[in-house]
């Protein structure tokens, strides 16, 4: 087993990211280590382990410590029940590229976006690129003035495929939940912290509710420029076998787009709940 007293996490920003070490995620991990891991990608957001070489079933016991492995929402469902091994899965990048290289939170087209995901880069572009960014969206509703927070608080959105299905590859349509629409708060209060973050992001929503059109437009088009600010963000570089697990529900990423050639990462999700604000849980 594994022993807590050497385990590290050394911020990289004051609100987002940071580096474990003195940890092999392929051996079994104690509860307290486990929990440890746990508090830390609530506490920075995004957790990233350099030089883990795991495999699927090892990826799944690791990521089984979050909650409950799922397919991602977005996604038509298997026609049968999957092993663990098989929630951890092989995606080349390429296809989707366009659709991650905007800020976003994943699938929150679905009524319960997932909680915790996980990254682990197989193969990286040998000429390099292919970098991730994240960005606390806790740190961005403080950043907010006080009367744009009381506005954000009482406000909801309806989020849907409308701009993301443009920006997939088109062999990609039939295995997508494209005519899904869910309505959520704007500002989700974070079930475990109670912190309160920005819950609206540029690739699934699609607008403001009970509001005009031009309203809505210019009210989002404002938060989704104050959501990407620099310093609520990180950039980081991917080495082989770098695994990145993140709070699903209040940190965005952004996968950069500068590459060409062969980028294949491995990502598991975990299953979440139905986000709630400060005025109602619905």
């Amino acid at each position: 087993m594994d022993t807590i007293s050497r385990l590290r996490f050394d911020p990289i920003t004051p609100h987002t990211g940071a580096v474990a070490s003195e940890i092999d995620l392929a051996r079994p991990l104690s509860s307290a280590t486990a929990a440890a891991i746990r508090q830390a990608v609530m506490d920075h957001g995004v957790v990233f382990f350099r030089n883990q070489v795991l495999t699927r079933d090892q990826m799944a016991a690791f990521m089984q410590n979050f909650g409950t492995l799922e397919e991602d929402p977005f996604s038509v469902p298997s026609p049968e029940p999957l092993s663990p091994r098989e929630h951890v899965r092989e995606l080349v990048t390429m296809p989707t590229s366009k659709a991650t290289a905007v800020w976003h939170i994943d699938s929150t087209i679905a009524p319960e976006p997932s909680s915790f995901l996980s990254l682990r880069a197989l193969e990286l572009p040998e000429s390099g690129g292919g970098d991730t960014c994240w960005g606390s969206m806790i740190a961005a509703y403080e950043g907010l003035s006080p009367p744009l927070r009381d506005l954000a608080d009482r406000l909801f959105a309806e989020h849907t495929a409308f701009k993301v299905i443009p920006l997939m590859d088109p062999g990609s349509y039939g295995y997508v939940h494209g005519d899904m629409r869910t309505v959520h708060p704007v500002v989700r209060v974070h079930p475990q912290s109670g912190r309160r973050a920005l819950f609206v992001n540029e690739l699934w929503t699609e607008r403001l509710v009970d509001m005009a059109s031009h309203e809505s437009e210019g009210l989002l088009v404002l938060l989704y420029a104050h959501a990407r600010r620099p310093e609520y963000t990180m950039r980081w570089r991917w080495q082989r076998n770098d695994i990145a697990v993140w709070d699903n529900r209040s940190f965005q990423h952004y996968a950069v787009r500068d590459y060409t050639e062969r980028r294949v990462m491995e990502k598991t999700n975990i299953a979440g709940d139905r986000p709630f604000g400060p005025t109602s849980r619905t």
